[in-house]
């Protein structure tokens, strides 16, 4: 849990993390002032205090991946085998616990104004908690034993369920949803099974149990249809009322670019979100990116604006404040600018280095035109001071090849200065 500087909520006793907290903790410290926001707990099961962490943040979903014990007596929660340990189970972690804060919380007279059942959050009652179960191993083993540790939860009239009268005399029965407390949906391994029934069957099938449907397929009108026995509208071959989320990964494609997600990617999350909003179903995407955090806070804030139904995240205490700086583009103006004045800074580098080496040769150049001026002045004394014709006309040879010289090295114009402030200057 967090501490009084980070929630939105007053901690007058805030945990750190070698504390184990318990139903009282939430109960005297935190429920009274913690605000329900829109927030799936992903992987709710890996923080320091599952559950009691995303209740102090006011998630309104979490998440338990549920595996089934050595001796199929039991229901373990963790990501991975390795992670399993019959110290935490569906019942340690989760449904005792819940249980415990809603017997505390509808002691006495109820806070609703309709006189239902108080739900997880004080200061918003009728708000239900999406308890998503996500089924690893075989579901025809795992879902049965689900149900049946559920039964405390229902007993009390704390689970939403799907009302359903198919001996309804001279009439057909719509299937009624009735939200409660908890609402419990299956994801993982269940798909069409003996678990969720089919066609309308499934209407009678784990009544207070419901389903995530893949949120890409509401786009698709074939994905829809009505079961002629019951006529009742349907998805998948599925009722629909069965169904209470909906949800996909976020792909690769959906990935922005540096400048942001498209116009086509926009348009397709778009489409999907608006199509499980008109069929009153909870939106989700998982597996969004986590890094860099300007980038994950510009997807969440499109998807925020987009109307999704929960935000799946990781970093629940920064999507919980749904106020997080919408930095994405301004990180896109610092890059370009610090690659700019990178950029110009090279060009202004490499211009004084260049300049620093022609300095540098003009210099040698200078250098090696004195030097052949030298040697011109030295043939002039050798050869001018000869009485031989012959001599004198080898030294007026040499002193014409070391004039090629000059030329050919391009000295005759840069060095000119030079050579004739020798000559001027003597030795």
């Amino acid at each position: 849990m967090r501490s009084v500087q980070s929630h939105n909520f007053i901690s007058i006793n805030p945990l750190d993390a070698s504390e184990r907290p318990s139903a009282d903790t939430y109960l005297s410290d935190y429920a009274t002032s913690v605000i329900p926001v829109p927030v799936h707990s992903h992987n709710d099961y890996w923080r320091p205090h599952p559950l009691y962490s995303a209740l102090a943040a006011g998630c309104m979903g979490v998440e338990a991946d549920v595996w089934l014990s050595p001796d199929n007596s039991d229901l373990y929660v963790g990501h991975h085998r390795s992670e399993l340990s019959s110290s935490r189970t569906l019942q340690t972690l989760y449904l005792n616990p819940i249980k415990e804060i809603l017997d505390n919380l509808n002691q006495g007279e109820t806070s609703d104004p309709d006189g239902g059942v108080n739900g997880m959050f004080p200061t918003a009652p009728n708000t239900t908690l999406v308890l998503l179960i996500d089924v690893k191993g075989n579901a025809s083993q795992i879902w049965p034993l689900v149900d049946k540790q559920l039964q405390d939860l229902r007993t009390a009239g704390y689970l939403s369920t799907l009302e359903y009268n198919d001996s309804a005399p001279n009439s057909v029965s719509k299937p009624l949803f009735k939200q409660g407390p908890i609402t419990v949906v299956a994801s993982g391994n269940i798909g069409k099974s003996n678990v969720t029934g089919i066609g309308c069957h499934a209407l009678n099938k784990y009544k207070d149990s419901f389903l995530d449907a893949p949120i890409n397929a509401l786009v698709d009108d074939s994905s829809f249809g009505q079961l002629p026995d019951c006529q009742v509208d349907s998805l998948l071959g599925l009722p629909l009322a069965k169904f209470y989320t909906a949800s996909a990964p976020w792909m690769p494609t959906f990935r922005p670019a540096n400048s942001g997600l498209t116009s086509s990617q926009k348009d397709h999350i778009r489409a999907a979100l608006q199509a499980a909003a008109a069929k009153n179903l909870i939106s989700r995407y998982w597996s969004l990116p986590s890094w860099p955090i300007s980038r994950r806070d510009y997807i969440w804030q499109f998807l925020v604006d987009e109307g999704v139904g929960l935000l799946n995240a990781d970093d629940i205490e920064s999507a919980a404040r749904l106020e997080w700086n919408k930095a994405y583009k301004a990180e896109l103006i610092w890059i370009g600018a610090s690659s700019a004045y990178v950029f110009l800074a090279s060009l202004l580098f490499a211009y004084l280095y260049d300049r620093s080496s022609k300095s540098n040769k003009l210099e040698d150049l200078k250098e090696d035109g004195v030097g052949i001026a030298r040697r011109v002045v030295a043939c002039i004394k050798d050869y001018g001071s000869s009485r031989s014709l012959e001599t004198q006309g080898r030294g007026g040879a040499k002193i014409v090849d070391l004039l090629a010289e000059l030329n050919h090295a391009h000295l005759t114009l840069l060095c000119l200065d030079s050579i004739t402030d020798y000559f001027v200057q003597g030795e």
